[in-house]
């Protein structure tokens, strides 16, 4: 059962703990959002026809992830070495909604340590 603490951290708290523990597995993180980013970018016709999401328009999707691909990218290895820094560039405000897509996809693949996957979904798929 989830401690009141980790019920009332924020996603940029969260991931600064995830980056901390897990700081190996970042390098295959970031990759894949810039693939996600890219795969989105080269299909973008095709996805929004077919875009059904009630909830998120497509282009605040695309917007976010061209946020979030741009802080990848402009800060690059930085994120690698400041937990910090990778917190607040892709898990502030809306920027967590795409960022934790991806992370959580990334990990439901089977990508990254056992504990890393356990971790991601702990933190961020069953969280109130």
């Amino acid at each position: 059962m989830k401690t009141k603490a980790l019920q009332q951290m924020t996603n940029v708290e969260r991931a600064c703990l995830l980056a901390g523990l897990f700081p190996k597995e970042l390098p295959g993180v970031l990759q894949d959002i810039r693939d996600r980013a890219t795969y989105l970018r080269e299909h973008e016709d095709n996805i929004r026809k077919e875009w059904d999401n009630g909830l998120i328009t497509a282009e605040f999707w695309f917007d976010l992830a061209k946020r979030v691909h741009g802080a990848v990218e402009k800060y690059d290895k930085k994120l690698l070495k400041s937990r910090r820094l990778f917190a607040d560039q892709l898990f502030d405000g809306h920027n967590a909604l795409f960022t934790i897509d991806c992370i959580a996809k990334y990990a439901k693949k089977g990508n990254g340590s056992a504990r890393f996957r356990l971790a991601v979904d702990m933190l961020f798929e069953h969280h109130p």
